[in-house]
Order: structure tokens, then C-alpha cells, then sequence
């Protein structure tokens, strides 16, 4: 009874080892150094309970007198011996195997510790190329902002500092949409860019002006890329903007500029035709058109040379030696023109032209394109014709005007001469009060005659005169050399002349101005009421001397003060005295020392004339 008792608590105590065994071996399988190592440990011990099991089972046979009971025995005896020799080849394996796991062992530690190191040398690098990027994309001039998904600015570089105007604290982790215009944050604009930036992964080149913080505006240039992690899923954009400011403002010049020179192209009134080093038509302009009759579309894209193939222009190129020209200036780059060349239309209309050649080069000094401006001369050189004409009409009355002041000098003045001698003689001669007052008219006009010849002749010869040369005179001694020549003259009527010019005043004059004051002084005589006084001086004017006639006669009506000095025209004046050619030759002989002389009214009755001469040399 013990026994079977013994061999039943033997049979539950391998059962429950067995259980106990299996659950520590499969937990503690995870600090077997490799799986085949665990498994036939775990098979050893699962043979071990096997043989105990077996020896309980045969046990318990014994006890309860089971036929065959020594099998289990018998078995168990075989499982132990194969536990046994399980177990010392297990040990010997084990043994041999411990040096090769402790080489082993030793030889991943050695390959551990030197990727160890490679890793570590790597991360080195890693971070050497890293700030080697970091450094480049830092000192780069232009600007790099990351975004993620959430358009939060997680990277804000120095360039991007600079063009924007923020500092990288003020604006990480706020949206990067705030930096940019705000026709930029349109939904519908955003929307399209997003598509199209999914689609293409990136986008270049979009033009869009901001404001800076400082009130700036700035021209940018934006490019757009999705950023992507090591598995390419999309993370975020980076965009790359470039301040293209200068760029911007230098093309709206070109523009502008190219604007302006195709105004002035089309603008130029003479006929422009600009070819290529190939002789293609390039360009011409309204001009061309205007001149020659053709459509700019039907001359542009052909070859100068085959001007046949443009009969509107064959006569025409033809006329002017196209061919040879266009040659000549492109194997010379010198010039040609202008020449002048006669082309008969069509129609039979003549017309002149005259054409310049002229080409244009490129940076490398080699002709790049040919310019020939083609203007039309036919009216100028029918005006020329009528000048010419003119001229010669108005030499021929020049040598007539001649004639005349020779024939008005000489001619007349000797009979005017013999009729004052004669009239002389009778003044002698007892004669009745009528005779001699008829007498004395005839002697009067005659010397009227007289003076207008000799001052119709001075002025003709002061016209005629080209150019003038000045001598350095004292304006003061002229003055008072012509007070004396007319004091005599004045005394016949009573008039006191009297010179106000004390001191010198030097300029630059011709003789001639001596007739200016002759001629003041005479006709303040001539004018004036007996027994009054004429008084003449000069005073400074800063850069010009002022010389005065005063006289106290009837005066200048502020009408006539203008026209009085000019020639001939007091005779259609009523109230003004005079031919007006003594005034006429005042005004002839200041204008030529580039002075000015007028009229104004004296204070105390009568006129005063002015007379202002440069101090220094006519220019």
C-alpha cells in the first residue's frame, strides 16, 4: 500500500516538474545565446521527466501486480542511459563550443568596437557635412524659409533675415503666409499653387513685390519645393526667394528705353531701314513708308539684295547703287553718305533723295546690323532752287540799290550844288521881299536835298557793310567833338549845346558812332524852339556807358516812340517831323555795337534820347 502510495506521489511529482520545467525553460529562453542551443537543453530535461514518468508508471505496475510492468522499466533504463550519453555529449559539446563562443565572443566585441568607432567617425562626418551645408545655406544670399504642413516657419536663414527684415526668433513657428503680399493669400492663388507644387514638386521663378517692416518694397523672385522625409513623405515646403529689385528696375529701363527707341524710330521723319549683317530687312519705319509708298510688311524679313522681288522698291534701291553700298559698308564698318541720287516714280514723278549708311557694332568691334536713313529732298531741293533764285534777284536789286546811291550821290548832288551857288549869287542882288523869301525857300530845301542825299548814302553804306572792326575810344571826347562841330549850327537859332560828360569813358567802338551823336545833337537843333539849351552827357550803366541828348521841344507821341527809328517811316506819320533816316542810321550803327537806343519824354518838355554802348568789345 505505501508503495503504490510512493509510485503515485512519484508519477504527480514528475508531472509537476515537467510543468514547472517547461514554463522556467521558455522564460528563461530569451538568454540563450542562439535557438539551438535552447532546444536541446529544453529536450534533455523533457527526457529526464520522460524516464521518471516511466519509472513511476513501472512502480506503480509493481504494486498493483500489472503484467508486463518491467517494460516501462526497461524503458525508463534506456531513456536515462540516452539522457545520459545526451548529457555528457551535451558537456563535451558544450566545452568544445565555450572556447569557439568565447572567440566568437571576442572577435564581435573586437568587430563591435571598431563599427563603433566607423559609426563614430561617420557621425563625425555627418555632422561636419552637416555644418559644411549649414554654413553654405547660411551664407548664402539668398533667402530659405521652411515650412511644415501646418505652413509653421521651422527654418529661417540669415539671407532670409536680411530680405525679409525680421529676425528668425520673431517669426519660427508662425505662419509663413504673413510674409508674403496680400494678393499671395488669395484661397483661389494658394489653392492653384498647391496643386500645381504636388503635382510638379516645385515651382520657380514666381515674381511678387513685398513690403518690409521699414515701409521697403522689394521685387522677389520665389521657388517653391516640397520637403520629404527619408521615407518621401511630405513634411512641409521650403521656398527660396532672391531679391531681384535691381533686376526688376534694370528691365523696366531696357523696357523703357527699348519703348523710347522705337518712338524715336518711328518718330524720325526721314526714312529708316535697319538689316541684319546678312542684309535682311529687320525694321523700317512710318518714314519709309511715307517716302517710298510701301507697307512695312511687304519689305520686312526679305533680303536687301533681292530687291527685285519687291517691285515697289526696285527702282528705288536700284537708283540709290543698293548693292554696292550695303557691300561696302559691311567689309569697310566705315560710313557712307549722305549721296544724293534722283528717282522717277512710276507715275513720272521726280523725286530727291539722299541716303546715309551707317553701321552698327556689336561688343566684339564685327558689324552686326546696317542703318540707312533715306530722306526725301524733293521739296527742299525745289526751295533751294527758288532761294537760289531769290538770291540772284536780290543781288541783281542790290547792284540796282547801287547804282542808284551812286547815280543819288554823284547825279544829283551837282545839280543840287549849282543851285544853291546860284542861289548864293542872287542873295547878293538887290531883290523885292517876295524874290528874296522865295530866294531863301529855294536855298533852304536845297540844303534839305542835300542832307537827305548824304544821309541816304551813309545809310546804304552802314547796310552794306558785312562786319565792322572797334578801335578803344573815349565815348566823352566823341560827345564833346560833336558838340563843338554843332555849336555854331545851334547858335544861328539861339540854342546853347551843353556837354555834361566830365571824365573818360573808354570802350570798344567803330567810328561810325560819332554820326550817332552828329545826328542826336542835329535834330535836337533842328527841333527845338529858339533860345533854349540842349544838354548831352554820359553817365555809368554798369556794364554798358548811357549817353543822353535832352533837348526841350515839342516832343515824341508815345505811339511813334518805336517806329520813329525806322527808315522812311515818319513820312507816314502825321505830327512827326522828319524822313526818320538820320534816326534810322542811329539805330543802324548802335545795333552793330550791340547797344539799344530809345526815346523817352523829358520832364520839362521835349525828348530824351538814349544811347547805351557795351563797356567791353561786341561779342
Amino acid at each position: 500500500m505505501i508503495l503504490e502510495i510512493i509510485s503515485v506521489a512519484g508519477l504527480m511529482a514528475s508531472l509537476v516538474m515537467a510543468s514547472v520545467l517547461a514554463f522556467f525553460f521558455r522564460y528563461f529562453q530569451r538568454y540563450f545565446e542562439e535557438p539551438e542551443e535552447f532546444r536541446r537543453s529544453y529536450n534533455l530535461v523533457l527526457l529526464f521527466l520522460v524516464a521518471l514518468i516511466l519509472h513511476s508508471l513501472h512502480l506503480i505496475g509493481t504494486a498493483l501486480d500489472i503484467p508486463n510492468e518491467h517494460v516501462f522499466e526497461v524503458m525508463a533504463v534506456f531513456l536515462l542511459l540516452g539522457v545520459i550519453f545526451q548529457a555528457t555529449r551535451r558537456a563535451f559539446t558544450m566545452a568544445v563550443t565555450a572556447d569557439i563562443r568565447r572567440e566568437e565572443k571576442a572577435r564581435r566585441i573586437a568587430e563591435l568596437t571598431a563599427l563603433q568607432k566607423e559609426l563614430e567617425k561617420t557621425a563625425k562626418e555627418l555632422s561636419e557635412t552637416k555644418d559644411f551645408f549649414n554654413s553654405i545655406i547660411e551664407s548664402s544670399a539668398d533667402a530659405i524659409v521652411a515650412s511644415d504642413n501646418d505652413k509653421r516657419i521651422i527654418y529661417f536663414s540669415r539671407g532670409a533675415e536680411e530680405l525679409f527684415e525680421r529676425k528668425a526668433e520673431e517669426v519660427l513657428g508662425k505662419n509663413v503666409l504673413h510674409l508674403y503680399p496680400k494678393d499671395a493669400l488669395v484661397k483661389e492663388k494658394r489653392l492653384e499653387r498647391s496643386r500645381k507644387l504636388r503635382k510638379k514638386g516645385v515651382i520657380r521663378n514666381i515674381a511678387m513685390e513685398i513690403e518690409t517692416p521699414s515701409g521697403k518694397r522689394k521685387n522677389i523672385s520665389l521657388s517653391l519645393s516640397l520637403l520629404r522625409d527619408e521615407k518621401g513623405r511630405v513634411r512641409g515646403t521650403v521656398g527660396v526667394a532672391k531679391d531681384v529689385t535691381r533686376e526688376v528696375k534694370a528691365a523696366e529701363e531696357v523696357r523703357y528705353l527699348k519703348e523710347l527707341s522705337d518712338r524715336v524710330f518711328e518718330g524720325i521723319p526721314e526714312g529708316l531701314i535697319l538689316m541684319d549683317n546678312e542684309f535682311g530687312i529687320i525694321s523700317v519705319n512710318r518714314g519709309f513708308e511715307r517716302i517710298t509708298g510701301v507697307r512695312r510688311e511687304d519689305v520686312i524679313g526679305k533680303n536687301a539684295l533681292e530687291y527685285m522681288r519687291i517691285p515697289e522698291l526696285e527702282g528705288v534701291f536700284e537708283a540709290m547703287h543698293l548693292k554696292q553700298k550695303v557691300v561696302m559698308v559691311k567689309y569697310s564698318g566705315q560710313s557712307l553718305g549722305p549721296t544724293e541720287f534722283t528717282y522717277v516714280s512710276p507715275e513720272g514723278e521726280r523725286k530727291v533723295f539722299t541716303d546715309y549708311w551707317t553701321p552698327l557694332f556689336d561688343e566684339d568691334g564685327e558689324v552686326e546690323h546696317i542703318l540707312v536713313i533715306i530722306r526725301d529732298m524733293t521739296k527742299r531741293k525745289a526751295l533751294e532752287e527758288g532761294l537760289k533764285e531769290q538770291a540772284a534777284r536780290l543781288k541783281r536789286s542790290n547792284e540796282l540799290k547801287d547804282m542808284f546811291t551812286d547815280i543819288m550821290r554823284h547825279d544829283l548832288l551837282n545839280p543840287i550844288g549849282v543851285i544853291r551857288n546860284y542861289v548864293e549869287l542872287i542873295k547878293d542882288e538887290e531883290l523885292p521881299p517876295l524874290a528874296r523869301k522865295s530866294i531863301e525857300a529855294i536855298s533852304k530845301n536845297a540844303a534839305k536835298a542835300v542832307e537827305m542825299i548824304e544821309n541816304a548814302s551813309r545809310l546804304a553804306k552802314i547796310e552794306n557793310l558785312q562786319e565792322i572792326e572797334f578801335e578803344e575810344r573815349d565815348l566823352g571826347a566823341m560827345l564833346k567833338e560833336a558838340v563843338e562841330v554843332l555849336k555854331s549850327h545851334g547858335e544861328k537859332k539861339g540854342i546853347t549845346l551843353v556837354a555834361e560828360a566830365d571824365g573818360e569813358y573808354p570802350a570798344m567802338v567803330n567810328p561810325f558812332l560819332e554820326d550817332v551823336f552828329s545826328n542826336l545833337l542835329s535834330n535836337a537843333i533842328k527841333y527845338s524852339p529858339e533860345k533854349t539849351k540842349v544838354y548831352a552827357g554820359i553817365e555809368d550803366a554798369g556794364k554798358s556807358w548811357r549817353a543822353f541828348v535832352k533837348d526841350q521841344g515839342e516832343g515824341v507821341p508815345d505811339q511813334y516812340k518805336e517806329t520813329i527809328f525806322t527808315r522812311f517811316e515818319r513820312l507816314k506819320r502825321e505830327g512827326v517831323k522828319g524822313t526818320g533816316i538820320g534816326l534810322a542810321i542811329v539805330k543802324k550803327i548802335v545795333e552793330m555795337h550791340r547797344g539799344r537806343v530809345w526815346v523817352e519824354d523829358n520832364p520839362g518838355g521835349g525828348s530824351i534820347f538814349y544811347v547805351e554802348i557795351p563797356k567791353e568789345p561786341a561779342g
